[in-house]
């Protein structure tokens, strides 16, 4: 084991510096570019201090879509940028990062053409919020699922039928293509490719250091159920759903929901979806698939067990949402993780 450990130590070292481009579209919300920005900047000082490399891990550069500087959606100027037409080589991963104004406004055919040409090249590409879009305008997701912010998400479908949109998850990669939702998500896609290249230690070190209170995977959800709890403004919409988390394993059915609520079945499914913005069955959906995925990724319990504690009755119910919502049966599933745990005592 201590070989293996020093193998991959070495290997570490080994590996050129990998140059991660960011390519910001005009308007850009900060935190879209500021978060990613920073984890692949954390890891590099990090794995320099640790002796795990002697050289930087990553070599990072921002590029515009013009000729000069690029202007944030709250007016701040971004300096030290490059024109993408001046870009370094070669890059590594190629993330395209954007705000609202990529869905309105077409970029030059002659940077989608280099997107397009990119996605064979480079090892990685992906897109930050409505960076989905400058992707699917260059035809880069064409035949792939992606995720976008849940607000931009239906449009992204109607304007590009060929991609299959998922308008839940945090982010998506498929094969060398990542999609993400917006603003905090593209911190967690850029932590789920510091896991690929240098393993889960290095990458929850760096959620540490940005006092990030979870990791999440790209299968969690863009709802936010303690979210929706504090955005209810009704003293028993907010009860019930903190009584909810509580209690997956009870009768959470619409008729039963309503009378813990004491409201009739059809007002209180259409207070719910105002006050949540979700419907019931939905909501309660997630919060079982997430509570399954903790226990499979945390404790050793049965898949039977996992499924009777959650809410889903039996395993095979269970199976059929994992592998609907996670792409992997339960077993498969827990046995990734594992695999992924075990990899990062090796980073």
């Amino acid at each position: 084991m201590n070989g293996r450990m020093d193998s991959a130590a070495q290997i570490a070292r080994e590996w050129p510096t990998r140059r991660i481009s960011f390519l910001v579209v005009p308007g850009v919300h900060l935190m879209n570019l500021a978060g990613p920005l920073d984890v692949f900047a954390r890891a590099s000082a990090s794995l320099l201090a640790s002796g795990k490399r002697t050289t930087p891990a990553y070599d990072i550069e921002v590029l515009t879509t013009g000729e000069a500087g690029v202007r944030t959606a709250t007016g701040l100027a971004l300096m030290g940028t490059v024109p993408w037409r001046e870009a370094s080589q070669p890059i590594d991963t190629l993330v395209v990062v954007s705000g609202a104004t990529a869905m309105h406004n077409t970029l030059e055919p002659e940077l989608l053409d280099w997107f397009h040409q990119c996605a064979s090249r480079v090892r990685r590409i992906a897109s930050v919020c409505a960076g989905a879009f400058v992707l699917a305008a260059a035809g880069v997701l064409d035949g792939r699922r992606a995720t976008t912010h849940w607000s931009a998400a239906e449009k992204l479908a109607r304007a590009y039928p060929k991609i299959s949109v998922d308008a839940d998850r945090i982010f998506i990669q498929d094969g060398n293509v990542w999609t993400s939702a917006g603003v905090s998500a593209g911190a967690d896609l850029a932590l789920a490719m510091l896991e690929e290249d240098y393993g889960q230690a290095v990458a929850l070190h760096v959620a540490q250091h940005m006092v990030l209170s979870l990791r999440r995977h790209g299968s969690q959800s863009q709802f936010s159920p303690q979210l929706a709890a504090q955005a209810a403004d009704r003293e028993p919409i907010r009860e019930l759903i903190a009584w909810i988390s509580e209690h997956l394993d009870a009768d959470l059915s619409v008729p039963a929901l309503a009378r813990r609520a004491g409201m009739s079945e059809r007002n209180f499914s259409r207070v719910f979806v105002r006050q949540v913005g979700t419907t019931p069955a939905r909501f309660v959906a997630h919060l079982r698939l997430e509570a399954a995925r903790t226990r499979l990724e945390e404790t050793s319990d049965k898949i039977e067990a996992v499924a009777t504690r959650t809410g889903f009755g039996d395993g095979e119910t269970l199976r059929r949402h994992v592998r609907s919502r996670l792409g992997a049966s339960p077993g498969s599933y827990r046995a990734r993780r594992a695999r992924s745990q075990a990899a990062s005592t090796l980073a």
